[in-house]
């Protein structure tokens, strides 16, 4: 594997940022889990009662 030297590394770019993703906490997960599956019963129940 090769390796890059702090000497040839692009100066001034700040990669911190992209090494470690941010976990979210769970509950945002949960929330957006449950919001999508509310949202597809809502399309689906607007489309069979429309229909």
């Amino acid at each position: 594997m090769a390796v890059i030297h702090p000497q040839d590394r692009v100066s001034g770019l700040d990669r911190s940022s992209y090494e470690r993703p941010h976990k979210m906490h769970p509950a945002v997960g949960l929330a957006m889990g449950f919001g999508f599956i509310f949202a597809v019963a809502a399309v689906v129940h607007i489309l069979f009662t429309a229909l």
